[in-house]
């Protein structure tokens, strides 16, 4: 049994592929946790690409939530943000409660009911996360906001029209605010959403093989972050690279505060290595995974096909193009975990991509990068502050 915990962090993940790993043979149950105490910078998206790789693993169990009655369910379901993701992500286990039961059939209507709250950016919390599962045949599996007919992605001038609530919601905390902050960057972050979204449409629906995956999940999310630039400091203590990021010289607002727009997507396809590269097993080292995701940062190259290529390959530069001079942005894929800092660290197109500078999340090297056990799929989660103006 894997218990996610409360306290849940980005280290603690970490040590849950590590207990999937080691495991030694035998089938491997997940307990959820009442709730998640703080969902932090990419906590959520990073928690459930975890729980992607323990689906995927050919001895996953059963996912235990920590309820004893329908009724408890329900509203363990309502409260959470993590919990319709993982239950929809792990339909084909069975989903137990505290005393052993199945009950996934008596979760399918408020899943559906969630669903549609989702759909309307109707949930609880300013959180705005959308989620596409392919394995779900139903309308559901799609959202209407990134997709038309449920088959063919929406083009940039749609996404922002589609988006325009979520971002609202995203901004109750302070409308006026918000309102500046978000409205002379607007097209900026429907560029970046669109640009990260398309690559997940076009390289994480199926394996490095070209076969369909099966359960498959694809999302992204909208969070607001709202703290003082010491607080951020204290809170990511542990990682050097953010604390530089926080002490390049923001303009907080008359309360001292940072206000922060993260933007994360998440698939669970097969991650940059192993499409880049068209192989099933990780037998190559650290450093070569990370010049492969540098590759795929390059502005000219790309792991598609043909003569679109070269045009699907300028994604990944425009993202940090968009980012640059404010941006930061996380990537965990495969068994490496980078940033680049676009304040510090300002965008140059360079002339091969092994001069782009990535920096590993833990240890902040540019060239001694961590090992972590091998991670379905990507994460990548982007910090970017919003202007303040006083009204």
């Amino acid at each position: 049994m894997i218990k996610v915990t409360g306290n849940i962090s980005i280290p603690k993940i970490q040590n849950l592929y590590s207990e999937l790993a080691a495991s030694n043979g035998a089938e491997i149950d997940v307990h959820l946790p009442k709730k998640i105490e703080k969902l932090d910078f990419g906590l959520l998206f990073s928690y459930l690409q975890f729980l992607a790789t323990w689906v995927r693993n050919n001895r996953s169990g059963k996912l235990h939530l920590p309820v004893n009655t329908i009724a408890e369910a329900i509203e363990y379901l309502d409260r959470n943000e993590f919990v319709y993701p993982s239950i929809v992500l792990a339909w084909e286990k069975e989903i137990v409660n505290a005393k052993g039961e199945k009950i996934k059939s008596e979760l399918k209507n408020s899943s559906k009911e969630y669903f549609n709250r989702m759909d309307f950016f109707d949930l609880k919390g300013t959180s705005v996360p959308i989620y596409c599962f392919d394995h779900d045949k139903s309308n559901r599996g799609l959202s209407r906001h990134l997709y038309k007919n449920f088959r063919e992605l929406v083009n940039e001038t749609t996404l922002g029209f589609n988006l325009f609530n979520g971002f609202k919601k995203v901004g109750d905390f302070n409308k006026v605010a918000f309102r500046t902050g978000v409205k002379n960057h607007y097209d900026d972050f429907i560029a970046i959403i669109h640009e990260l979204f398309t690559n997940t449409h076009e390289h994480a629906k199926t394996n490095e093989l070209g076969y369909t995956l099966y359960p498959n999940i694809r999302a992204m999310q909208l969070k607001f972050h709202k703290k003082t630039i010491n607080k951020f400091i204290e809170q990511f203590q542990d990682y050097s690279g953010l604390v530089d990021y926080f002490n390049s010289g923001f303009t907080p607002n008359n309360l001292g505060e940072l206000y922060l727009l993260e933007i994360s997507i998440l698939d669970s396809g097969p991650g940059f290595v192993k499409r880049y590269k068209k192989i099933s097993d990780y037998n190559l080292n650290i450093s070569e995974e990370v010049e492969i995701i540098k590759q795929c940062l390059y502005r000219h190259n790309t792991s598609a096909d043909g003569l679109t290529g070269e045009i699907k390959g300028i994604g990944l530069d425009r993202v940090l193009q968009k980012l640059d001079g404010k941006g930061f942005v996380r990537i965990k894929t495969g068994r490496a975990d980078v940033f680049r800092d676009m304040k510090n660290n300002r965008y140059h197109h360079h002339h091969n991509a092994s001069e782009i500078q990535l920096n590993d999340f833990q240890n902040n090297s540019t060239n001694n990068f961590t090992v972590y056990p091998a991670a379905e799929g990507s994460v990548l989660s982007i910090f970017y502050p919003l202007e303040f103006n006083q009204p």
